[in-house]
């Protein structure tokens, strides 16, 4: 299209038609044995780039990179031949586009494409325009943010380790219906029309919830209502899905983090990538944000020994969270922090792929005034990393160097959810043996012309002993943060923060850290 519109095709409508087609129709595309068994039967279809964690498969021959509609496979872990998801992106948006044109163009691509198949609207996504292609091995998306519009492809979790083995059944049977109520209220009625459709479902109802019965006597999934006195639901409707319960004891962060990741793969696979990644002290906090003001978010959450899904108003929700770190905090430098209560530490937002829409003011971080409340609050910070990350982004590695005129090179740490957490410093001022020997005494083994500290394999005491030895060498070159003022701003900084390849490819996303305790550069 002219350089002047507001909206670019990424290839004519009625190519990008049947290219969705075809993609509906495809078998399966999760192996490398796979895609180039389809790239070789379409001679239209070329292997353009083979990049550390996607594969990018060209599908218009005729159109040179980087023009043209693309296949994207995004890998389960770096370098690995098999993939958890797809996408194929079709329109783009240049800001500020004006909404009426980029609604126009989202209510014609998607009009278009009605045709192909059988698709269920999904009025809370693509500005209204949204549509779900499901089969029995893959769940098909339009989506889109403020960016562009794209086709998704997730493949359905069929089977569980660690989770009951009728939760992927649950999870295709009943979330999307709550994804897509209007408001994030789902009527009885609904409930009540899904379990008749699916034979081995029942559901048995009581008074302000629904109780899910399969043929597995000990999974027990149901329906509530979240109890607010600020926004009471509407009668005979849901907003909270209870998914699982942690009945072991004791329960170990391991066991939590398995189960997490495959309720959290099950749901991907029927809603598609979250709008925000993310975490805290208390556990994963994964959301699906509709864009807009009056948008709402559906939140899956594991807290304590429970694993669920609820909807409420995203301006409401992020309003309290912007409060919270804006007015929270300790008390002052002589009593607790208050990390570890914290409504998050972390989010990641990716533009390319993220479906809805963020808040347009987010709030800043907690700063850390003493050694002890950083001590804290890193600890905090690496326990939901270790937890979170390796189901969240599997194969990814979080960076960033802490920074101050005493630490020359900084004291870099890096957290990987296969190789652990590193840390480098380089020396302390003072005779080298000397240094040496105290540096080592205090948990650093010399590497090269610095020093290191490894945890290859981190445990539940990882997190606090990482925390305890990064502000034990803190305290060693002569910062206190007993000045009154804290550790910063200006003195004792964080740089260089990053997650895996998000400084790349966020392209209008971004990488928070609300929980890191010292300022981000």
């Amino acid at each position: 299209m002219n350089a002047e519109n507001a909206v670019t095709w990424v290839a004519d409508l009625p190519t990008t038609v049947e290219l969705v087609r075809t993609l509906h129709d495809l078998d399966g595309c999760w192996t490398r044995a796979d895609v180039e068994r389809l790239v070789e039967a379409r001679p239209g279809w070329r292997i353009r780039r083979d990049l550390q964690d996607v594969l990018v498969v060209g599908l218009q021959a005729d159109l040179r990179w980087p023009l043209g509609a693309e296949l994207f496979l995004g890998a389960t872990a770096p370098k690995a031949d098999r993939y958890r998801r797809a996408w194929v992106p079709l329109l783009d948006f240049r800001l500020p586009t004006p909404e009426q044109e980029r609604r126009t163009a989202l209510r014609t691509l998607s009009e278009a494409l009605r045709g192909i198949g059988s698709p269920t609207a999904v009025p809370t996504a693509a500005d209204g325009f949204g549509l779900r292609w499901q089969s029995a091995g893959r769940t098909m998306l339009l989506q889109a943010n403020d960016r562009r519009a794209w086709i998704a492809l997730q493949p359905h979790v069929v089977e569980v380790r660690h989770a009951r083995p009728d939760l992927p059944a649950v999870v295709a049977a009943f979330v999307p219906a709550l994804h897509d109520a209007p408001g994030g209220f789902l009527p009885v009625g609904t409930v009540r029309r899904i379990a008749a459709e699916h034979p081995g479902l029942r559901v048995g109802f009581g008074d302000g919830y629904a109780d899910i019965r399969t043929g597995d006597p000990v999974f027990a999934p149901s329906f509530a209502t979240r109890v607010s006195f600020v926004r009471p639901g509407p009668e005979g409707t849901y907003d909270v899905l209870d998914l699982h319960r942690f009945d072991e004891l004791p329960l170990t962060p391991e066991h939590r983090r398995e189960v997490f990741g495959e309720v959290f793969r099950a749901v991907c696979a029927v809603l598609g990538e979250p709008t925000l990644f993310g975490g805290g002290p208390d556990g994963p906090d994964v959301r699906w944000r509709e864009a807009g003001e009056n948008g709402r978010v559906l939140r899956l959450l594991c807290e304590g020994r429970r694993i669920r899904l609820e909807t409420e108003p995203a301006a409401e929700l992020e309003e309290g969270e912007r409060i919270a770190f804006e007015y929270g905090g300790p008390a002052g430098s002589d009593g607790p922090s208050d990390f570890p209560m914290l409504r998050y530490s972390w989010q990641l937002h990716l533009a390319h792929q993220a479906p809805g829409g963020t808040a347009d003011v987010l709030p800043g971080g907690r700063l850390a005034l003493t050694l002890p409340h950083l001590r804290e609050g890193l600890e905090c910070l690496l326990a939901a990393w270790i937890e979170q990350l390796p189901v969240q982004r599997p194969g990814e590695k979080v960076t960033f160097a802490i920074a101050a005129p005493q630490i020359s090179g900084g004291l870099s740490v890096a957290y990987s959810t296969g190789k652990g957490v590193l840390l480098r410093v380089g020396p302390r001022p003072g005779e080298p043996a000397e240094v040496a020997a105290a540096m080592t005494a205090d948990g650093w083994q010399p590497s090269g012309n610095r020093f290191k500290a490894e945890f290859r394999t981190p445990t539940r005491a990882t997190a606090g002993e990482v925390a305890a030895l990064i502000t034990a060498e803190l305290a060693a070159r002569g910062i206190s943060g007993d000045s009154g003022f804290g550790l910063g701003p200006g003195r004792v900084t964080a740089r260089r923060l990053a997650l895996g390849a998000s400084r790349q490819l966020a392209g209008h996303g971004f990488f928070r850290v609300t929980g890191l305790g010292l300022e981000t550069s």
